[in-house]
């Protein structure tokens, strides 16, 4: 049922368990149980987070002109674990297509895009944050402002 729905709910899981094995079985025991399908499914969290930098880099190496800001913070419980925090990036090709757009960037919380004369969109940068806050904002305006757009007028 994971595999078909990775967001089905822990009560429809419990549902499920109960019609098929008959056995009632605890909210927490579907939750881990379910967590454990879909690290096998998709891999883990610690895998995945350790493969980014390794991703990120090589976007960095095979697309020329790529930027990339990967932001890490210590984990709060130890000194020598590391988690992610944000990252930026932008590809070189978007950067030069926007020099022949309008000079206007439009931007929502979840895309930011440019228009060309013939209205047809196009993406210039990318961010993943914690959340919509003032400080995300900023980190993403200043690394726009430094890659994207240095020129005066946008």
């Amino acid at each position: 049922m994971v595999k078909a729905d990775p967001i089905i709910s822990i009560r429809v899981l419990q549902g499920g368990v109960e019609n098929h094995f008959g056995y009632n079985a605890s909210y927490r025991k579907v939750w881990f149980a379910k967590q454990r399908v879909i690290a096998r499914i998709y891999g883990d969290w610690e895998k995945s987070y350790n493969e980014l930098p390794r991703w990120l880099f090589a976007m960095q190496m095979y697309l020329s002109g790529t930027w990339v800001q990967l932001v890490t913070q210590l984990w709060p419980a130890s000194t020598d674990t590391v988690m992610f925090h944000r990252v930026f990036w932008m590809f070189s090709p978007c950067v030069e297509a926007f020099k022949h757009c309008k000079p206007l960037i439009s931007i929502d919380g979840t895309h930011l895009y440019a228009q060309d004369g013939n209205a047809n969109i196009l993406p210039i940068a990318f961010a993943v944050v914690e959340d919509e806050t003032k400080e995300a904002w900023s980190f993403f305006l200043s690394y726009l402002r430094e890659h994207v757009t240095p020129q005066l007028g946008v």
